[in-house]
């Protein structure tokens, strides 16, 4: 029989990395070095740096980018724009120096800008755009594994009406594309057609964790006029003061499997006749709208402040849409949403009537008026939702946390698996839930762990518990200080996502579980944990992550899981 030290290593050869791929580096701050992109001292520099690493660039690389402002062009070269490529990942947000996108800051500390801003003078008195890019950044031809993560993209203007260039100032997504866009931001883009941030036609992009503020979409969606699209996604988005004739945030047009889940929509506008403050639904097509907070959207015009439905088919579940407006500042049932929306286990202020589970009481957030819109017990949202509407790779509510969380305070009176109405699960835990395994143990159950207590830089520690695991598994805790995560599909059942872990830690030696649900835990104390550059204990809002691996002796070698991922941010 393989040793339980063997198939610690079996799972620690995980780590390894295969990939031979270049990685090339971009510092639009550097003057120094030999501007070539191989190392972050010779770094590919200035605005121009990006379309650098982008011309030399193949499939199977990462672009790391630094800090600073990067535009596609010269001034005179409207048309030009920085363009997504299959297998490469362009990533920014880096403050230079680092060896992997997981030791990344925070986003929004070293901040990477691709501005369409081609003169620098959006700012100026007078403000000019005529000279700015069309769309920022454009995608043809392009699949999943084209990436852009960690950017703000910004001063996009499709204000032409030839070559498509009136619509996605922001982004342009045409032609059966379907690219990966994680942890952007599309701030002040514009078009005269349709979606300011961006324009989407018979495509399916996927958007992760991005958000949209102040675009101008013209006729059509502020944010996004996406027309005769596929299944495109938007998971754990924030769309905040877009505005557009029809569709302050989205406009949804003859699109067949359109997803929103987990996002927000707040202070969204729509100034013309056809009304949809956040959603204008229309045309055919089914759009879902899925664990939602939409809150505070106008229509100065139509009704309908929060979603409007014109011929097609809406499918609105655990949503809460409050405080939305129709003209004159009207807040009625009808300024919700329309009644051909199909809305079922939310908070619809004044009543919906039809649907299933559906509640007309005020959501109790933490406060309105200062835009925080998580839950406050107590809540007739939590643990009121349709637990079996998500899929499984929605893990995460809008902040992270874990999607599916049992407030023990609170009766159930949704349907399945306990869930909260609206973007955000109220949790006592500390720890975000980050990812998921995909296999069931001997137990049928899914490994689970969690952060319990305070997690506290004073006290520089964590306690940590794993539940729901097989009579007699055992196991370790894997810790990393990385902030990003994908999940990695290994020799083990379930998937591995921390990315580059620390180290596995299990106190005094490897731990037994003796029960079928009650698993092992852990205090780790932070100090203790060699770092890349030495021992540094955890920092004030610095957000670490943990995972448990396992072995299942009742199904025996090789059988073994890995259980969710959490990822916890250390207060003082």
């Amino acid at each position: 029989m393989t040793s339980r030290f063997a198939a610690a290593a079996a799972v620690a050869a995980l780590f390894a990395s295969t990939s031979f791929a270049q990685t090339i580096y971009v510092d639009a701050n550097l003057a120094t070095g030999a501007n070539d992109g191989s190392s972050w001292a010779d770094a590919f520099q200035g605005p121009s740096g990006l379309q650098g690493a982008l011309a030399v660039s193949a499939a199977g690389d990462d672009i790391f980018v630094a800090d600073g402002t990067y535009v596609p062009a010269a001034v005179g070269s409207r048309g030009t724009s920085f363009r997504l490529q299959n297998d490469v990942r362009i990533l920014g947000g880096f403050a230079g120096g680092e060896s992997s996108p997981d030791a990344r800051p925070a986003f929004g500390v070293a901040e990477s800008i691709l501005s369409g801003d081609l003169a620098g003078d959006d700012t100026s008195s007078p403000v000019s755009r005529a000279e700015n890019s069309y769309h920022v950044v454009r995608t043809t031809g392009t699949n999943a594994t084209a990436v852009l993560d960690g950017f703000t993209i910004r001063s996009g203007n499709s204000n032409s009406g030839s070559n498509g260039s009136d619509r996605g100032g922001g982004i342009l997504c045409i032609s059966g594309v379907s690219p990966t866009i994680r942890n952007c931001s599309f701030v002040d883009n514009r078009c005269i057609f349709g979606g300011g941030a961006g324009y989407v036609n018979g495509s399916g992009p996927r958007f992760e964790n991005c958000s949209f503020v102040d675009n101008q979409g013209g006729a059509f969606g502020g944010a996004f006029d996406i027309a005769n699209g596929g299944a495109i996604v938007f998971d754990g988005c924030y769309f905040e003061g877009n505005e557009a004739a029809r569709a302050g945030a989205l406009e949804i047009f003859s699109t067949s499997s359109a997803l929103v889940v987990n996002s927000v929509f707040i202070g969204n506008t729509a100034l013309g006749s056809s009304g949809g403050g956040a959603f204008w639904v229309g045309s055919g097509g089914t759009t879902r709208i899925i664990n939602c907070t939409i809150v505070g959207n106008r229509s100065l015009s139509q009704n309908q402040g929060g979603i409007r439905e014109q011929g097609a088919n809406v499918l609105a579940t655990n949503c809460i849409l409050w405080d939305n407006e129709g003209p004159g500042g009207a807040q009625t049932a009808a300024n919700q949403a329309n009644p051909a929306a199909s809305i079922n286990y939310s908070i619809v202020e004044g009543g919906f009537g039809s649907g299933v589970g559906n509640l007309a009481t005020d959501p109790n957030f933490v406060t309105l008026a200062g835009g925080d819109l998580r839950l406050a017990l107590p809540s007739p949202a939590v643990d009121a939702g349709d637990g079996g509407v998500l899929a499984a790779e929605f893990a995460g509510d809008f902040d992270g946390s874990r999607r599916v969380f049992d407030e023990p305070g609170t009766a159930n009176t949704g349907a399945g698996a306990p869930i909260d109405m609206g973007a955000f699960e109220f949790s006592t835990n500390v720890g975000a839930v980050f990812c998921s395994p995909v296999a069931l143990n001997s137990t049928g159950l899914i490994g689970r762990i969690d952060a319990v207590g305070s997690a506290s830089v004073a006290a520089n520690d964590v306690t940590l518990v794993t539940s729901q695991l097989p009579t007699n598994a055992f196991g370790f805790f894997l810790v990393s200080r990385d902030r990003g995560f994908t999940a990695n599909p290994g020799g083990s059942a379930g998937n591995l996502c921390l990315s580059g872990a620390l180290g596995r830690y299990v106190g005094p030696g490897q731990v037994q579980n003796t029960g079928t649900t009650d698993g092992f835990s852990l205090m780790i104390d932070l100090a203790t944990i060699p770092q890349p550059t030495g021992s540094v204990p955890a920092m004030v809002g610095e957000s670490w992550s943990f995972q448990a691996w396992h072995r299942d002796a009742v199904l025996g070698i090789p059988t073994s899981n890995f259980t969710d991922g959490v990822r916890v941010t250390f207060g003082s």
